[in-house]
């Protein structure tokens, strides 16, 4: 193979990849199952062989070159390739696929576990996955092949893969908001239930809703929005609902309008897939139904709010 004159050992490649991924020969050799002195060495060796340095070492810290950097990116995209390709071979025995989703906690417990049994029946031989993240959706998709993320105004159109407009509503348990009132005209104090540093909150809610929160308002707040509504379900007091989450709470009755105003921003939820995976057809069609789940309730919620 032409690919054998440009490489001492085709292990190093391997341990290149697994070094440029943690930025630390120890780590790399923990995963690997080898000592330190054994990856310095292989990276040295690939480095010799190819005339050029992979990383920059500055004390104990340590980065990649960027001749290191566009050898990561390929590695990294064909390592993973492969890994598709082993597990698509090894899986024509009738063993399942897995596809791993990065969501909110909110989203996995509040709209998609209400549907796992649909998705079953769809996917009879698929597995999934989650990387849950107990607030706003964000950051890398690191391993997973799909991850549900922001876009903010013209990103959406480089972004792709929509899924649903940002809009917030208040709600609250039926029962709670029958009691009290609704957000827009109480009859008693409300409790609102708050998903702190998040960008969108009851101020911001308020200010849109041209209403003033009073101070006489009790606040109870939780890190996790999947907590908060939990807290609203259980009639503990008024949360704002991100349709994209609570969409299928509200058209079940769980959860009722609290306020005439429902707030459309600037921001949108995309399904995007990693970039350092080869989307699987598997991952594709799973996509599509997630999609188009979405699509079916938010004409239904449309209909709801009016």
């Amino acid at each position: 193979m032409v690919l054998r004159r440009h490489l001492p050992s085709p292990s190093t490649l391997f341990v290149f990849e697994v070094a440029a991924r943690h930025a630390n020969f120890s780590k790399a050799a923990d995963e690997l199952n080898i000592t330190q002195p054994a990856v310095s060495h292989a990276v040295a060796s690939l480095e010799k062989h190819l005339g050029e340095k992979l990383f920059i070492r500055s004390g104990p810290n340590l980065a990649l070159s960027e001749a290191g950097k566009k050898l990561s990116r390929v590695t990294t995209r064909a390592f993973h390739s492969i890994e598709d390709v082993l597990d698509e071979i090894e899986g024509r025995d009738g063993t399942r696929e897995v596809v791993m989703l990065s969501i909110s906690s909110g989203m996995a417990t509040h709209w998609l576990m209400p549907r796992y049994s649909s998705f079953r029946e769809q996917f009879p031989n698929t597995d999934l996955q989650f990387q849950l993240l107990p607030g706003s959706v964000g950051g890398p998709l690191a391993n997973c092949d799909l991850g549900l993320r922001v876009a903010v105004g013209d990103d959406a159109r480089k972004l792709g893969g929509w899924f649903a407009p940002e809009r917030v509503l208040a709600i609250g348990a039926p029962g709670y908001v029958r009691e009290r009132g609704s957000f827009d005209a109480p009859v008693s104090p409300h409790t609102l239930i708050n998903l702190p540093d998040h960008w969108f909150g009851w101020s911001e809610f308020a200010s849109e809703a041209g209403r003033r929160i009073p101070t006489t308002w009790n606040q109870l707040s939780f890190s996790d929005y999947s907590v908060v509504l939990q807290a609203a379900l259980s009639g503990q007091g008024l949360a704002l609902g991100w349709t994209s989450v609570v969409s299928r709470l509200v058209i079940d009755g769980m959860l009722v309008s609290a306020s005439d105003k429902v707030i459309l921003t600037d921001r949108s939820y995309h399904l995007v897939s990693s970039s350092q995976r080869a989307i699987r057809p598997v991952v594709e069609l799973v996509r599509d139904w997630l999609i188009a789940e979405m699509e079916q309730e938010e004409r239904q919620l449309a209909r709801m709010l009016g």
